[in-house]
């Protein structure tokens, strides 16, 4: 162990002590492109991880509505939200959550909100259906990316990448 120890000593006492400068250049051609790809790795993997999050959460609260529970209990959209928020990734901002319930008496929405083209004063919808209807739950969250424009990550503009999740369903029939 003490042998590592001094070797790796004696090769940091030679690169210091070298003056041609060679190896600090090459780092520096190699360094900025390297952390460059390894930032957009990161935050490409950070945006999926928070979109599968989302369509997780989205699966597990969309279910108060499939099964009832929301009609029959009177859970309201803020207390809605709260129970999503909870099923979601600690570390997004739920004031950010645009929700969209809709329903329908069949699957085509002719109703349904452009997720893409709504902005923050769309109006969100709190419609949760009846029995047996078809109910659509859409939301969706602005993330901000960290390293704008060179990512290419951006659909909303080149700093934004709006992630949607949703669930398609048609509500029990739970006596309601």
């Amino acid at each position: 162990m003490g042998r590592r120890i001094r070797g790796f000593t004696q090769r940091f006492r030679l690169f210091r002590r070298q003056e041609s400068g060679a190896t600090a250049i090459e780092f520096a051609f190699i360094a900025l492109p390297f952390f460059g790809l390894i930032s957009m790795v990161f935050e490409t993997a950070t945006m999926l991880f928070t979109d599968i999050s989302l369509q997780n959460g989205v699966n597990q609260t969309a279910r108060l509505i499939r099964t009832g529970q929301v009609q029959t209990q009177g859970i309201s959209e803020a207390r809605f939200r709260e129970i999503l928020c909870s099923n979601v990734i600690f570390y997004l901002d739920c004031s950010k959550l645009r929700v969209y319930v809709t329903k329908s008496a069949t699957p085509t929405f002719t109703n349904r909100t452009d997720m893409m083209a709504a902005t923050s004063t769309t109006p969100q919808r709190w419609d949760v259906g009846a029995a047996s209807e078809w109910t659509l739950v859409q939301v969706s969250y602005d993330w901000k990316l960290f390293i704008p424009k060179i990512s290419m990550l951006g659909n909303v503009d080149q700093n934004t990448r709006r992630i949607v999740a949703g669930a398609l369903f048609r509500n029990e029939p739970y006596g309601g």
